[in-house]
């Protein structure tokens, strides 16, 4: 049986305004010491803690933005930091893109869905002095820093890293998930419906589809940073998702398959055949290779319907099995809503289904709280000392609209979260 508990983790009293933890990892493989990135409206700043979380003291700053003339920005986004079990060592990374810097664009994903880079620092003593940030860009004669990826050059796509699902493998190969913007193929005509191509489509790109990879990154022998290969994209039918999928979360399996759940999105007024629902792929060859994305389902065959939403999957160090963290459906739903609701779930290891029977609430909407409120987005580690998964999660707006067959309708985000948005702090308890 699963169990979860929730505490306020950093209190907050502005309903207009959020507090929240954006990445948590400890710092050595074998002691308490830990770091956290903390987002305030007017300040975001790491703190360390010498006591597994109990304690933390400030430990350095992050600029993450700066204004340009033409009304946009720079920004560095922080994707998280990652401790190499194998070394001790320690990445840190961030996207560098260029964004609308004005709170009305609708087209959000413009220009950043062209710009974006992956940049990487290192360190060998515990956080206490990092490297220079450095590109990452996979090794080869063909690649530099415009043409970083196989498919991704900047100016025409790009690429978004997932450092909070990063994994070492068992040789010592660090593996971390990627998504990129394919450009799509001349001629190449899709209908999304009204609302999708408000978001995904511009008059020089056309409709984008999004796919997924895995880097593979091996250590210099100096420790000074990593070499990086790359595998197969992996794709979702457009039969299924109106474009492709997207924020890969991924782990190996104890037989040593590796496993990767995969985010799509659809609309009812789009040309997809299928309602929102989580895909996975499976990778025999260490992640060299992946097959394409299909559905997740229950034990019982039924569709694991889903939003469009951030899921992460993990092996329990206290028990061997696998889980997935994310927002769970009982009906069909489409676009990235609801997610009034966050679950954690088995799944089997042998048919790579869900377990209904396991599905347990971690966070659920409140009477009084916003109708589409999300919970979602959250930062997450294993603590060492019980096995249990620890959540960092902030309450965020919803749009004031909602998706369902055949109710198509414009959804602007809305600030009426009703209640101060505290981030929590959810202990879920696992079974030995």
């Amino acid at each position: 049986m699963i169990t979860v508990s929730r505490s306020v983790y950093i209190p907050w009293d502005r309903i207009d305004q959020s507090a929240s933890v954006g990445a948590v990892s400890y710092l050595a493989p074998d002691s308490d010491v830990m770091a956290e990135l903390v987002s305030l409206p007017d300040d975001t700043f790491f703190r360390r803690s010498e006591d597994n979380g109990e304690t933390w003291e400030r430990w350095g700053e992050w600029d993450s933005a700066g204004e340009l003339p033409d009304g946009t920005a720079t920004s560095r986004g922080m994707m998280g930091i990652y401790m190499d079990p194998a070394t001790g060592w320690l990445v840190r990374g961030c996207l560098e893109g260029v964004v609308h810097n004005t709170p009305d664009a609708v087209v959000h994903w413009f220009p950043a869905a062209t710009t974006r880079k992956v940049f990487l620092q290192y360190s060998r003593d515990q956080g206490e002095t990092w490297t220079e940030f450095e590109q990452l860009i996979i090794t080869g004669e063909e690649f530099d820093e415009m043409h970083w990826a196989p498919e991704v050059t900047y100016g025409e796509n790009a690429g978004v890293a997932m450092l909070d699902s990063t994994f070492t493998r068992s040789d010592g190969t660090i593996v971390m998930p990627l998504t990129m913007w394919r450009v799509p193929d001349a001629g190449e005509k899709r209908y999304l419906g009204k609302f999708a191509y408000l978001i995904l489509h511009d008059e020089e790109h056309g409709a984008w589809e999004r796919q997924n990879a895995t880097l593979l990154g091996t250590w210099r022998e100096d420790g000074s940073g990593m070499d990086w290969d790359i595998s197969n994209y992996v794709r979702v039918d457009r039969r299924h998702s109106v474009d492709g999928a997207c924020e890969p979360g991924a782990c190996q399996l104890p037989d040593g398959r590796m496993f990767m759940i995969i985010r799509t999105r659809t609309f009812p007024d789009s040309d997809v055949e299928t309602p929102g629902a989580k895909f996975y792929a499976v990778s025999e060859d260490d992640g060299h290779t992946w097959t394409d994305g299909q559905m997740l389902r229950y034990d019982d065959r039924g569709a694991v319907y889903a939003p469009a939403s951030f899921s992460r999957v993990f092996v329990s160090s206290k028990n061997g099995r696998l889980y997935v963290i994310t927002n769970i459906n009982d009906v069909p739903c489409y676009g990235c809503d609801p997610r009034t609701k966050l679950q954690i779930a088995e799944i089997d290891m042998d048919t790579l289904r869900v377990i209904r029977d396991s599905v347990t609430i971690i966070e659920q909407r409140q009477e009084g709280q916003q109708e589409s409120i999300r919970f979602s987005n959250f930062a997450w580690y294993e603590d060492r000392h019980t096995g249990n998964m620890i959540l960092h999660m902030t309450p965020g707006p919803g749009p004031t609209g909602t998706w369902a067959a055949g109710d198509v309708r414009d959804t602007p985000r809305s600030l009426d979260v009703q209640v101060p948005p505290h981030a929590y702090r959810y202990e879920i308890c696992l079974p030995d």
